[in-house]
């Protein structure tokens, strides 16, 4: 699976640690790393996460991350999926956490990979474990 970073204008050359966030992201997919294809990770600001939140969820404020799963055939190969990360709500719930910005960043996308490969965070429970998952494999490269 080849893995795209991009980073819109305003995010700050601090965040933009391409290396790492591709290995975690690979990590994240498990056997799907192997597959053809490639999944996008683009680290945005509060304007643009709000308005793909309101004009693809239905949701109309900020949210951390949004993942999007595409039709995917393996033999073919394809986009698998992209995952938007918000890096001004990363350092707010770093802030809350007691962890870095960075760090957040880096869970965020591992959360939003984990959720194109089928994981679900719709109870406590499940968030839970997700993150901490998440948090696990960022832990490996930062």
């Amino acid at each position: 699976m080849q893995v795209n970073i991009f980073y819109r204008p305003q995010i700050a050359k601090y965040y933009r640690k391409t290396s790492a966030y591709k290995n975690i992201v690979l990590k994240a997919l498990g056997k799907a790393a192997g597959f053809k294809g490639e999944v996008n990770i683009v680290f945005v600001g509060e304007a643009e996460i709000h308005k793909i939140n309101r004009e693809y969820i239905g949701h109309d404020y900020v949210t951390d991350v949004i993942s999007f799963n595409y039709p995917y055939d393996k033999k073919i190969g394809g986009t698998f999926g992209d995952v938007f990360v918000c890096t001004a709500q990363a350092k707010r719930q770093a802030k809350e956490q007691g962890h870095g910005a960075l760090f957040e960043n880096a869970v965020l996308a591992a959360h939003g990979t984990l959720h194109l490969i089928g994981y679900k965070d719709d109870t406590p429970q499940l968030r839970n474990a997700m993150n901490a998952k998440a948090e696990k494999i960022v832990s490996l490269f930062l």
